[in-house]
């Protein structure tokens, strides 16, 4: 039974992979710097690209990483979302800000018209969750794309 148990965990803790994503920064031909968790389209210019790997083992944490990020979080951080209604990619992002207690400007383009004419002003796309973040834009809501751009220094 014994050796049952230690081959079933031996086999686990083989198997056993934490999900990551890699993530694309790159800049549009407007001069807009993008990121994304999938690449840029192929039909587009773009000038440059940075694939990001996630590393897949877990980050050892030293003191001097936790001075960093205390440092770090002093900063303010400069979010402006765009959301729509009835859009669910746009609450998660919403609730993913609100779990990170960092602070945002949401503009909703269903219920302000001025937001959608200024949304225009920086990005021609309609979609939706849009959210500028440290002056990265960023297309769609992927938790993990949020958590490294909210991490890159402004």
């Amino acid at each position: 039974m014994k050796k049952y148990l230690f081959l079933f965990i031996l086999l686990s803790v083989f198997f056993s992979q934490t999900a990551v994503a890699d993530f694309y920064k790159w800049i549009d031909e407007k001069g807009q710097t993008r990121i994304t968790d999938y690449p840029p389209p192929q039909d587009k210019a773009a000038k440059v690209i940075e694939i990001h790997k996630t590393q897949s083992e877990t980050p050892v944490i030293s003191e001097k990483d936790d001075n960093a990020e205390k440092i770090r979080a002093t900063k303010k951080t400069d979010v402006v979302i765009y959301t729509k209604n009835d859009c669910a990619d746009c609450e998660k992002a919403l609730e993913f800000l609100k779990s990170k207690n960092v602070s945002f400007t949401e503009y909703n383009m269903d219920k302000d018209e001025n937001a959608a004419a200024k949304r225009k002003e920086v990005d021609s796309d309609e979609d939706v969750p849009f959210a500028i973040i440290n002056r990265n834009h960023v297309h769609g809501f992927s938790e993990s794309v949020y958590d490294r751009v909210l991490k890159m220094e402004p």
